[in-house]
């Protein structure tokens, strides 16, 4: 496998090659002399490495595709800064990096707004997102606030405290708490996976 395809990869999970090394144990270092040809990853690390993104070491070193694809919906929009009300309406459908039998666990919505600017959310991308209603420490999340309006922000939890994080210094974040989402006043909606920005 080459480095390019190793850069597809990020792109398809919006990480960066020091993520994953944080997450993999592989040192940046390997990961760089990868990038700049000097050696590759031995085939251990490059196990972790798919094991990593849920592959397998043949998806990984290019014997199979990596990156899958199927059509996800867009079922609305959603904004990334104050919550606002947002219909599930259909807007049509987009690829995303996802195989046809996980098509229907995901969705997309369209970012309004800039307060998640800062990891490349920004006006009129299309954000992946797999459904689920819970989130470990720092996913980023689409959130039902109030019951029925919606944003996008990173979930940080202090006991029986929720706190919903932007990422762009001129916005504060918002503060729930557990009681909130056991009365439906708050929801998650899905996890992000993938970013798409069009220009």
């Amino acid at each position: 496998m080459d480095y390019t395809a190793f850069k597809a990869l990020l792109k398809a999970h919006n990480t960066s090659a020091y993520r994953v090394a944080q997450a993999t144990g592989i040192s940046p270092t390997t990961l760089a002399d990868w990038k700049s040809g000097r050696s590759t990853p031995k085939a251990d690390k490059l196990a972790r490495i798919a094991d990593h993104f849920g592959i397998s070491l043949d998806e990984m070193l290019g014997r199979e595709s990596p990156l899958r694809t199927a059509s996800v919906p867009i079922v609305g929009e959603i904004r990334a800064g104050q919550p606002i009300i947002t219909e599930e309406t259909l807007l049509g459908y987009e690829q995303a990096s996802v195989s046809a039998a996980e098509a229907e666990e995901h969705f997309f919505l369209r970012i309004r707004g800039d307060s998640m600017r800062n990891i490349g959310m920004v006006e009129g991308a299309l954000v992946l997102f797999r459904k689920q209603q819970y989130a470990e420490e720092g996913a980023v999340v689409a959130c039902l606030v109030g019951g029925d309006s919606a944003t996008v922000k990173r979930f940080h939890r202090e006991g029986r405290r929720i706190f919903l994080l932007p990422e762009n210094e001129a916005y504060s974040p918002i503060e729930l708490s557990t009681v909130d989402f056991e009365t439906g006043e708050a929801r998650i909606l899905g996890v992000a996976r993938e970013i798409k920005i069009y220009l």
